[in-house]
């Protein structure tokens, strides 16, 4: 996957109230979020970019100082702009599993439970905003850190988005792995949280007591024209997750 081609998929908007460099800042977020770079493939160059949006040197200089100086990205003499090792938290939306345990110097991976094509009902159709019986895949899967089990993650993916999916690897980032085939992105994501106690499937693949407590996590992740790609549920055991929520007021 080219990443220069990924986020000059679409021109920028000239005629918004954000500044260019703004809006190039959240592209590159979005490829970071995304989980397709790892900390040792480099963000296209200044002059890639400048080409590929028809923008200023001092534009894009402006957008990669704002990123380092919010400590997103680092330069490297010689070498180029890479992502920036992230806390090992839980702080948001858009750090996704694999890109969280990468920046702790952990190993992630996934055990692959069940693929199976469905119809979407309920909840699952209203938040993809999808039709009652359009076709959704749903990946069931135990994600792990160093080989231990973190958390067990069921995604809802509309079939129309990767109609092979199911001939792909799902080991590692779904989210990498749908924009490598679909070019989606991720902007932003809602997410609701649940305390409760552990059933007993979910306590054995854990290996802890059955009732112990865990965060159960509705999300869906949108992309920058606001549409839904993905919803999932994951259950996260209380002894080995912990999340930060920041808020503010307007």
């Amino acid at each position: 996957m080219d990443p220069l081609l990924l986020i000059a998929a679409e021109p920028l908007n000239q005629e918004a109230e954000t500044p260019l460099y703004q809006q190039l800042e959240q592209r590159l977020l979005q490829l970071i979020a995304s989980g397709a770079l790892d900390g040792e493939t480099p963000l296209p160059t200044e002059m890639e970019l400048c080409k590929a949006f028809g923008l200023s040197r001092a534009t894009v200089r402006r957008c990669f100082a704002d990123l380092v100086e919010e400590g997103r990205v680092v330069r490297r003499r010689g070498q180029g702009t890479f992502v920036a090792g992230e806390k090992a938290s839980h702080s948001g939306p858009f750090l996704n599993f694999s890109q969280r345990m990468a920046s702790a110097g952990r190993t992630s991976s996934s055990r692959v439970l069940s693929l199976t094509r469905e119809r979407a009902t309920g909840g699952v159709a209203r938040r993809l905003r999808l039709e009652e019986g359009d076709p959704v895949y749903r990946i069931c899967r135990v994600r792990l850190a160093d080989g231990r089990p973190m958390t067990m993650d069921t995604s809802h993916v509309p079939c129309s988005l990767c109609p092979d999916l199911a001939q792909e690897d799902l080991t590692g980032s779904l989210y990498a792995l749908l924009a490598a085939r679909s070019g989606l992105l991720p902007a932003r994501a809602d997410e609701r949280f649940e305390a409760v106690g552990l059933t007993d499937a979910e306590a054995e693949t854990f290996d802890v007591e059955t009732g112990s407590p865990a965060f159960l996590i509705t999300r869906t992740t949108y992309d920058p024209h606001d549409r839904p790609f993905e919803t999932a549920v994951t259950v996260a055991p209380g002894d080995r997750n912990s999340y930060e929520v920041s808020t503010g007021t307007s």
